[in-house]
């Protein structure tokens, strides 16, 4: 990653203020099989689970990125102790593959992330939900990890609300609306849609289509009943067996296992947004299936991209402005009382 016209940092704000970094994989460093590697290795750290490693971690795990934050005295020796944990989960080839940051430079690209300006969708909202949701299943994290999380939150809303990078830029919502042919309109209303998984992004999704008038969609989860006044009908998983009775599917959940299989002599359009894949990719080799993985829709969304650059730069700009002043108060701050340390969280 390349932080675009840096302010001067003292060499003792860029050494040893924050004992953080970051580990991590994304759409631009691997492709989509070995980012699937890469997220089922790191569940190994996730929520509770994270308290059996010797150094405090959070894990970030998304459709486009795994990173694992971490805080140690010897960040180099964390850094050794996490790339072990992930080679004995990962058969393949993959340290040529990821990205670490350490320090000022971790809080920075943190802060890139909550904002939207690393994701395949410049300005997405949804990772800063993520962002926020990782940090909050993270359990015993020091002061530190306390500090960048709840700040990179605070200056991924800011930067949102300063800058106007969505605009007539292409998301997510309207990239699959698009994909679904040249007059989305009549071609969804056509159509018998089925979610699988209730996460936010379907049901983002969902709402979207709402509003474009498209009523005839269907939510599949592990636990329907837990679901009350819903956009549309829920059903368990035993529905996932008729798949093939719906036109057009979005996946966007979590599982060990495909859960959309087999093959049909109907026409599907299938959109799979999971990481790790929770669809067959071999359904894509059905001459009546179209099938798109979230690497493949990252790339058409990455075709259109290009009218964004100059409102990027300015946004980076911000994002490090930022950094740079709440790692000084960091700096100031890190003899502070645990009683104090509330009032730090709150500058």
């Amino acid at each position: 990653m390349i932080y675009l016209n840096r302010a001067p940092v003292s060499q003792g704000l860029r050494g040893c203020v924050l004992r953080v970094g970051v580990i991590g994989i994304n759409f631009r460093t691997a492709d989509l099989t070995l980012r699937e590697s890469v997220a089922r290795a790191a569940q190994k750290l996730a929520g509770e689970k994270g308290i059996f490693f010797q150094h405090s971690t959070v894990l970030l795990s998304t459709c486009n990125r795994t990173e694992i934050y971490f805080h140690a005295d010897d960040l180099t020796e964390a850094h050794s102790d996490l790339l072990a944990l992930l080679r004995g989960s990962i058969d393949a080839s993959f340290d040529h593959r990821l990205y670490s940051y350490f320090g000022i430079d971790c809080f920075a690209h943190l802060c890139r992330v909550a904002a939207g300006l690393d994701s395949a969708i410049v300005a997405e909202t949804e990772i800063q939900r993520q962002v926020k949701t990782s940090y909050l299943a993270a359990t015993h994290l020091p002061s530190c990890l306390h500090y960048i999380f709840q700040k990179a939150l605070k200056v991924g809303k800011t930067i949102r609300s300063r800058e106007h990078l969505q605009g007539n830029a292409p998301t997510l919502f309207t990239t699959l609306w698009q994909i679904g042919g040249q007059n989305p309109e009549k071609k969804w209303r056509a159509k018998r849609i089925l979610f699988v998984g209730y996460s936010e992004t379907n049901r983002g999704f969902a709402s979207f289509l709402s509003h474009k008038g498209v009523r005839d969609f269907s939510f599949i989860t592990a636990n329907p009943s837990a679901i009350e006044g819903g956009l549309a009908p829920v059903y368990s998983r035993s529905e996932l067996s008729r798949w093939q009775n719906y036109d057009w599917i979005i996946s966007a959940t979590r599982s060990e296992e495909y859960l959309i299989e087999g093959t049909s002599k109907r026409e599907h359009l299938i959109f799979d947004l999971s990481v790790p894949r929770t669809v067959d990719p071999e359904i894509g080799k059905c001459p009546n299936i179209q099938l798109f993985n979230i690497e493949q829709i990252n790339q058409i969304i990455e075709q259109k991209r290009s009218s964004q650059a100059h409102d990027v730069e300015k946004c980076e700009e911000a994002v490090w402005d930022h950094v740079v002043r709440l790692a000084r108060i960091y700096r100031q701050k890190t003899e502070a009382t645990p009683s104090d340390f509330h009032v730090l969280l709150k500058t």
